[in-house]
């Protein structure tokens, strides 16, 4: 059976697993960089979970585009497990596929080209690490060589200020978008809206440190990194768009955002004035509602709490809902996310004018920022991450991405304030990444 038009007729697939003991090599990023050779790897890491992998080359792939992508991503995948032999102990992990998605249907344009619409992967070589045991997949004899050495240690980031790395025009275009947004919502046409911005810098990290510093950091976040022969994306994302385990569903509604303070009383403060501000409660209640409906359209019942919590990250705080359900039969995790994707939390809300108004407006090709992304095997089990925190490194440069929500009661000058809190994030560990002096 083809498996796609990247492999010819007759194409079959044997992954063979084994239990890895070298402590060196039970880590999934000393994998990563020892392999800088490949040309594509896939990283993800949750260390609160300790749940890692990488992935390296590619055995089989398949693009997608389009309004009925989702639907492609798991037609493919369900011809690729069929075609696929597995040996390897019973408690292992079964081969995971990796994939991802652009926020928009159309192919990105520029840098983001290489990684197009969307691409489901099955990498040639895969390292798992899960409560404490690490597992080695190779398929069909792919060439393995295992890494000699641990990977870099984590750095401190450097002390930043985003505004200092961006232009007035720029900043001043962004507090016009949050004014053309309070205007729709003022005439009402939309009740939410999440204009987005860039900053491009002539920054170039060294991957594995960067990786290294962010899961050390973030450690509620998943770190990920996903790489071509001439790009890499890479971030710390905190929202979960949903995570399948043995028929148990989880997602999360993050919205609201407010920054954190060294001094704890005032930390407490900030967090509290987030639970208390009926901006921010509105904004996060809007994902919620947008959630349960979408997940209830598949026949999928969801349960949550009635008032978020606060997620306490380094830097910056959100308020966060966690939402749970059973999954049902014969709707797979890519349908789930096909009803999902955009959440308002990314897009605004209703979905229709605020795509109007982002395409109109924003100026700005989102790429793979904002987008799901994440993994999934032939159990259906799997998670996919929204990549927020994240930027886009090239060969010259490296560009972050971050957007506000704004909702009744915004103001442009306050919402550009929380971009320059999310942009922090990232720039502090990329410039303490960075061998180079700028």
């Amino acid at each position: 059976m083809a498996l796609a038009n990247e492999q010819p007729e007759g194409f079959f697939l044997n992954a063979s697993i084994v239990e890895i003991k070298d402590e060196s090599a039970c880590d999934p990023l000393s994998w990563f960089q020892s392999s800088q050779t490949f040309g594509s790897r896939w990283f993800w890491e949750n260390p609160n979970e300790d749940s890692s992998w990488v992935g390296i080359g590619n055995a089989c792939t398949h693009s997608v585009h389009g309004p009925n992508r989702f639907a492609d991503a798991a037609d493919f995948a369900k011809k690729l497990f069929n075609d696929l032999s597995v040996d390897g102990p019973a408690e292992a992990p079964l081969p995971r596929v990796a994939a991802g998605f652009s926020f928009e249907n159309e192919d990105p344009k520029g840098d983001w080209s290489s990684l197009g619409a969307g691409q489901v992967i099955l990498p040639a070589i895969q390292v798992v690490r899960k409560s404490g045991r690490s597992w080695l997949t190779v398929i069909n004899d792919f060439p393995t060589v295992f890494p000699e050495s641990n990977p870099p240690f984590p750095l401190m980031p450097a002390e930043v200020d985003p505004s200092l790395w961006s232009s007035k025009p720029e900043r001043d275009h962004y507090r016009r978008l949050v004014e053309k947004a309070l205007d729709n919502i003022h005439a009402g046409k939309i009740t939410k809206a999440v204009p987005c911005r860039s900053i491009t810098t002539p920054l170039k990290p060294d991957l594995p440190t960067l990786l290294s510093t962010l899961r050390n950091l973030y450690p509620a976040c998943v770190t990920f990194s996903v790489e071509t022969e001439s790009i890499s994306f890479v971030g710390a994302t905190p929202e979960r768009l949903v995570a399948i385990d043995k028929g148990d569903l989880q997602t999360a509604a993050l919205a609201g955002s407010a920054p954190r303070h060294i001094e704890p009383a005032t930390d407490a403060v900030l967090g509290q004035g987030l639970m208390t501000s009926p901006k921010e409660r509105s904004e996060h209640d809007v994902v919620v509602e947008a959630i349960d409906s979408a997940l209830n359209t598949l026949g999928i019942k969801t349960k949550h709490p009635a008032s978020p919590e606060l997620l306490r990250l380094h830097g910056i705080q959100h308020l966060f809902t966690p939402i749970s359900a059973k999954m049902v039969d014969n709707v797979h995790l890519l349908e789930v996310i096909d009803a999902l994707h955009p959440t308002p939390a990314v897009s605004g809300h209703p979905s229709n004018p605020s795509s109007l108004l982002r395409s109109k407006y924003e100026e700005l090709d989102r790429g793979w920022f904002a987008s799901p992304i994440g993994w999934f095997d032939s159990d259906g089990n799997g998670e996919f991450r929204v990549a927020l925190r994240s930027a886009l490194v090239t060969n010259e440069s490296t560009t972050f991405y971050a957007g506000a929500g704004v909702v009744e009661g915004s103001d442009p000058d306050r919402e550009l304030l929380e971009t320059d809190v999310k942009l922090r994030a990232l720039l502090g560990p990329v410039v303490a990444s960075t061998k180079e002096d700028l």
